[in-house]
C-alpha cells in the first residue's frame, strides 16, 4: 500500500480534502479506483495488486497526472 497526502499549503500544511474528491472523481472516470484515508481525508489509498505490471505503472501514472492536473485547476485560477 502506498499512501499519498496532499495539501493546499506546504507551510501550514492545510489538508487538500476538496481536491483529493475530484482527483478521485477523474481517476474513476479513466478507469482508476483508488482509495482515500488519513485523519483529515487528504491522502491517497493506493493498493495495487500483486500481479501489478509495469505496463500497469505506465497507465496509472498519467492517470494520476491528469487527474491531479484537473482536480487542481479551480485552486490555481482562483476559482
Amino acid at each position: 500500500m502506498l499512501g499519498v497526502e496532499l495539501v493546499t499549503d506546504r507551510q501550514l500544511k492545510t489538508p487538500a480534502k476538496d481536491e483529493i474528491c475530484r482527483a478521485m472523481e477523474h481517476m474513476k472516470e479513466m478507469g482508476v479506483l483508488v482509495g482515500k484515508g488519513g485523519f483529515y481525508g487528504n491522502v491517497f489509498r493506493i493498493t495495487p495488486p500483486l500481479c501489478f505490471t509495469k505496463e500497469d505503472a505506465d497507465f496509472f501514472v498519467p492517470v494520476m497526472d491528469s487527474a491531479l492536473v484537473q482536480a487542481l485547476k479551480p485552486a490555481l485560477h482562483g476559482c
